[in-house]
């Protein structure tokens, strides 16, 4: 049987969560086996500790997990609720190697025309004076 292997992302998960928890999840949950996990812990914007991370999972065949594999390769995110009586829950991503990324900085589409720019510039200008006027 040829065993199918997820590789996520999570951008935020608690800063009390250890890597065994998170391996319980995932076995409990019925979803796979993590047998790679590397988590980074970050400080946010309030002084307090979170983690992201990389995992590796081989997943069961079980239909929840298949679930969660369609949901990330189609929808490209899955919330997973780990503590439903907590209502906590990790964002899942698929994890997509440096290598793998595509860069392209030149298609960011507008929502505005030539026009739409020059006018939100303009008015951009007369709210920067009004504000240097109310302060000096």
């Amino acid at each position: 049987m040829n065993q199918q292997i997820l590789e996520i992302y999570i951008p935020r998960m608690l800063g009390n969560v250890t890597q065994r928890f998170v391996k319980q999840c995932f076995h409990n949950l019925n979803i796979g086996k993590v047998f790679y996990i590397d988590m980074y812990k970050k400080i946010n914007e309030n002084g307090y500790p979170y983690y992201f991370a990389f995992i590796s999972i081989s997943l069961y065949e079980s239909e929840f997990a298949k679930l969660v594999e369609n949901r990330i390769r189609d929808k490209k995110i899955f919330h997973l609720v780990y503590d439903s009586s907590n209502n906590q829950y990790w964002e899942l991503k698929q994890h997509i190697s440096r290598e793998n990324r595509t860069t392209e900085p030149n298609q960011i589409t507008s929502l505005y025309n030539q026009y739409e720019k020059e006018l939100l510039l303009q008015e951009y200008e007369l709210l920067e004076k009004e504000i240097v006027s109310l302060c000096c």
